[in-house]
């Protein structure tokens, strides 16, 4: 018998569709200066952007019709490829790894608008690190209160994976990292003790690194503390975001007609590309950002609480937790509300491995919505029939707010058990 599909979740696919139009217009609005000043060409950025986008449309084609059981069967290859590249890019030359100051590229090529290719691995971490822990966890949901059956495994694999980044430095993606680990493994039912002492050690980790180890961020920390007496260093770029983002007004200064590209905001096209959203489109503009995500959020969790198996919500859970927790951070960071990161607003800022990896994940999450459970139906005394939520609602499915050692996502073992006591 052939399993029946829906719909994909056509609202999710239109606002990632108008996010990405959204960028391609602004990297090229963002870049157009700086492209012109080192390539000579003021469209070097945007076409670059649009090779990425070219494959990573092809990739979300591909995934959302791909069963995404397919990603469990492999998901230990996966992170075994990841762990290879990772290792790579700080044992090659720095001369095809390293990009200001990180080695986190792996570049083949010449240059030039096509000549060169370049892929973050650290990008494609996040995706195989989602796949990987919801298939792990989800195979052992019912033991996850126990420490070492569930958390020090956990942790292990989490810190190999996240030790690997830290060295290149990237402190950004590590934090992502850790984020998204830590939500699927609540999610899957781990003890919330856990979580927290988990997340008490990671912070002691932090204040050692920047503190004591000097891990090559402090200086953007006191930097975000008084940018001012950091000007002509590291507080130079939020400043002129601040500058970006005040000067829009409302309705903004118009669609290329922002000042602070022109070789005063550094990496306005990547990094701080919130901020030329908010000095040409206004905060008409960055309103309507921030809104498209939170519609990915509500439609990503909807989608996991609707699931059809542990492991396909646990995946909608970590790929949704993934791309709103980059963005609200790229947006906290170019609003100075935390230190500067070299992290990318998804979708929309300039870099092909974040992009493809992003709709690639969203594919996934396409494919799991055409698998969820469909709505019930309630026929009530005066005759019509009004649609409700199914029992599988995100708070069902994903109770966070129960018992801490009580499975949140339910596993194969307790779905057996309610059909025998049924």
């Amino acid at each position: 018998m052939m399993e029946r599909t829906n719909k994909p979740d056509y609202v999710l696919l239109a606002t990632v569709g108008a996010l990405v139009s959204i960028g391609l217009v602004m990297v090229y609005s963002a870049s157009f200066v700086e492209a012109f000043t080192i390539y000579e060409n003021q469209y070097y950025y945007l076409l670059r952007q649009i090779v990425g986008v070219t494959i990573g449309t092809s990739g979300l084609l591909v995934t959302q019709r791909l069963h995404y059981s397919f990603w469990r069967t492999y998901s230990v290859h996966l992170i075994a490829i990841v762990l290879v590249l990772l290792f790579l890019v700080l044992v090659l030359p720095a001369s095809i790894t390293q990009v200001n100051g990180s080695r986190s590229w792996l570049r083949v090529g010449q240059g030039g608008v096509f000549g060169l290719i370049s892929v973050q691995p650290s990008e494609l971490a996040k995706l195989a690190i989602i796949i990987y822990f919801a298939d792990w966890l989800s195979r052992r949901s019912e033991k996850l209160g126990n420490v070492s059956y569930g958390l020090i495994p956990f942790a292990v694999m989490l810190g190999l994976v996240c030790g690997l980044v830290m060295l290149e430095p990237d402190l950004g993606t590590t934090v992502v990292l850790i984020v998204i680990a830590g939500v699927v493994y609540f999610a899957a039912g781990a003890n919330i003790w856990h979580v927290l002492g988990a997340a008490g050690l990671g912070g002691v980790a932090f204040w050692l690194l920047i503190n004591v180890m000097g891990f090559g961020n402090n200086v953007r920390i006191k930097a975000f503390l008084d940018p001012w007496a950091y000007y002509s260093g590291a507080g130079f770029q939020p400043i002129h975001a601040l500058y970006a983002l005040g000067s829009g007004g409302i309705f903004g200064a118009g669609l290329g007609q922002g000042r602070q590209k022109f070789q005063w905001l550094p990496q306005a096209h990547t990094d701080t590309i919130f901020a030329i959203v908010g000095e040409e489109l206004g905060m008409i503009g960055t309103v309507a950002v921030v809104v498209a995500f939170a519609v990915i959020a509500y439609r990503g969790y909807k989608i996991a609480g609707r699931a059809p198996n542990p492991f396909a919500a646990l995946v909608s859970v970590g790929i949704t937790t993934w791309i709103c927790f980059q963005a609200l951070i790229n947006i906290a960071v170019t609003t100075s509300l935390l230190p500067f990161t070299g992290l990318t607003l998804p979708f929309i800022s300039y870099g092909s491995s974040s992009l493809i990896a992003c709709m690639l994940a969203v594919g996934i999450l396409l494919n799991i919505s055409r698998h969820t459970a469909p709505l019930q139906t309630q026929e009530t005394s005066d005759g019509p029939i009004i649609p409700r939520r199914s029992a599988r609602s995100l708070f069902s499915a994903l109770p966070l707010w129960r018992g801490n050692g009580r499975p949140r996502v339910p596993s194969p073992v307790s779905r057996r058990r309610a059909r025998r006591r049924g």
